[in-house]
């Protein structure tokens, strides 16, 4: 396997041709998944094993040159950016941008909006490269996953015929288990907890605080990849966040109960995702300071920014600068607050994917909502579109570093997934534009509803309206867990100067933890034991786990991406 770049190979067009063509039709998945149930798929591993297919089956009935791996991380890399447009804002700031301010939004003005969104994405993964995979820290799971089906694709002699069925028996059982057992069955755990003060005299059951055991392929399969200090930290995370002080804060009457017999996530989010962004946020800066401190002095700004770099930068910035006050009437203060924003929340969402798989770009978008209403109280368009514009970028820089990091490991050159990133942004915000539009040409009266949930929209949309008030729209119980999840976070990570190399292992990733404040337990708990069950396999099978276990990972992540697609694409037909 390659492990460093190949500079003479030239850029494949046909890579690139067949990237756009297909990230043009998986991009209409992510849409449907996106407004239906708030979630979309990296589109990596899917198009990777597409790309493969139609090329091989091009090469052995009509003839032509032999498809290699590298270009199937550039056709990868084009589909999975085309893919991640979704990010600059069109399901969730821009409908809920047009449903506030009951306007319209038309279709060129939209696509150059998200384009430029997008770009800036390109800028801060560009500038980050280097610092965030010269980190052993951070695995980048999805793109660990992407190079090893490229690599098993194109692997010859035995073991390596081992390791591909080993990957498609994987993405059978999984697109079978999708199939023929279309609902998903959740085991809740056996136990209550009882209520304090204000809920004295009641329970608490497992079921409402999410510990639900909810089978998902591919949260096993990234919880296997990340390993254990990463699925540890989430776990402890999860125990304090959802055990610990859900119950704590409902019975405080910070925030109220749902019915009880759901699923309490939505009631009990809106408080603790301050302190969760808080520890994420320290964390990724405090880690980024620590690895430039650590650095060469001549390599301190090699490190972060290249020539490229800064005219991508010097062209995108005024463009987005422009834009926020032409389209939607933003003072020039917040319109160029918005750029450096983007590049913090990037770093923050970067290491966060980097160390469990997972972008924060929801809790992120909150944070970024709540620095602009600081800036610019009262006005709901100014929260939305700059904070469109930090969470857009973030979004987009996390699916090319995952993208790097396959590269990294196939030895792609980084400036030919750039040009491939960009060309999937092209085709992607094209495409996406247009879809949306002929869906949903009436935002206000479509979404929010039972056809189109839209569960992104309706949450940018309250935050929009709450934060109205700037930071009073915290409870001041919040504003106190965020000070201590910032200290807590910022000593952790200057503890890696103090402590011996060999004791870094035992101090937890507060990233991880972090996250673990924002998302469902039962996420966190199946990430858990996906990495539990890869450390017993390696334990007790070491041989067959090095040979097979990220293979078998793969597969499960290609597995379900498939799956998903291919059902969204059904209920897309069944909705018509």
């Amino acid at each position: 396997m390659p492990t460093s770049n190949n500079i003479s190979q030239p850029l494949s067009i046909r890579a690139i041709l067949t990237g756009m063509t297909l990230g043009s039709l998986l991009v209409l998945c992510n849409i449907y998944m996106a407004l239906r149930i708030g979630w979309s798929i990296n589109m990596s591993v899917l198009a990777s094993l597409l790309g493969f297919v139609s090329w091989k089956t091009v090469e052995t009935t009509i003839g032509c040159r032999a498809w290699d791996p590298r270009e199937t991380n550039i056709q990868q890399t084009v589909a999975s950016a085309a893919g991640a447009t979704i990010s600059a804002g069109l399901v969730a700031p821009i409908p809920a941008y047009l449903i506030l301010t009951d306007t319209q939004f038309e279709y060129w003005p939209m696509v150059i909006w998200m384009i430029a969104i997008s770009l800036l994405g390109i800028c801060v993964a560009s500038a980050i490269r280097p610092a965030m995979l010269n980190n052993e820290r951070l695995r980048f799971p999805a793109g660990i996953a992407t190079a090893e089906v490229i690599t098993d694709m194109f692997s010859s002699g035995r073991i390596a015929r081992h390791r591909i069925i080993a990957l498609l028996s994987a993405m059978a059982v999984t697109i079978s288990h999708r199939i023929f057992i279309p609902v998903s069955y959740k085991i809740p755990l056996g136990f209550s907890i009882p209520g304090q003060n204000v809920m004295a005299g009641t329970s608490i059951s497992a079921k409402n605080l999410g510990f639900i055991i909810d089978p998902s392929y591919m949260l096993l399969a990234f919880g296997a990849i990340i390993g254990t200090r990463a699925a540890i930290s989430l776990s402890i995370g999860c125990l304090i966040a959802w055990l610990g002080l859900g119950p704590y804060i409902l019975g405080q009457g910070w925030e109220q109960a749902g019915p009880i017999d759901e699923n309490w996530f939505s009631y009990i989010i809106d408080w603790l995702v301050w302190p969760g962004v808080a520890m994420m946020l320290a964390s990724a800066l405090t880690t980024t300071a620590i690895t430039l401190f650590k650095s060469d002095r001549k390599k301190r700004l090699s490190l972060m920014w290249g020539l490229p770099e800064f005219l991508l930068l010097g062209t995108v910035t005024p463009v987005i600068v422009f834009l926020q006050i032409w389209l939607f009437d933003i003072s020039w203060f917040a319109a160029i607050l918005a750029v450096p924003l983007a590049f913090l929340f990037a770093i923050v969402a970067a290491q966060v994917v980097g160390e469990t798989g997972i972008p924060p770009v929801g809790a992120l978008g909150k944070l970024s909502q709540l620095s602009f209403s600081i800036i610019s109280p009262g006005s709901v368009t100014t929260n939305l579109m700059t904070a469109n514009v930090a969470g857009g970028a973030a979004g987009q820089a996390t699916d090319l570093l995952n993208d790097f990091k396959a590269g990294h490991i196939l030895g792609t050159k980084p400036r030919h997934q750039v040009i491939a990133q960009t060309m999937g942004i092209l085709v992607g915000c094209l495409t996406s534009a247009g879809i949306f539009m002929l869906l949903i040409p009436n935002p206000a009266e479509q979404l929010m509803t039972e056809q189109w949930p839209a569960p992104g929209v309706a949450t940018w949309k309250v935050i929009a309206i709450a934060l109205t008030d700037g930071l009073e729209a915290i409870p001041q119980s919040a504003r106190y867990a965020m000070f201590v999840g910032i200290v807590a976070a910022t000593i952790n990570e200057l503890l890696l100067l103090i402590v011996k190399e060999k004791w870094h292992r035992c101090l937890p990733s507060m990233s991880a933890m972090g996250l673990a404040f924002v998302l469902p337990a039962q996420v966190c708990m199946m990430l858990f034991i996906g990495a539990v069950l890869a450390w017993g396999s390696r334990r007790l099978a070491p041989r067959w786990s090095q040979r097979f276990l990220l293979a078998i990972a793969a597969g499960c992540i290609a597995g379900e991406s498939l799956a998903g697609v291919l059902g969204s694409l059904w209920q897309l037909l069944l909705s018509k």
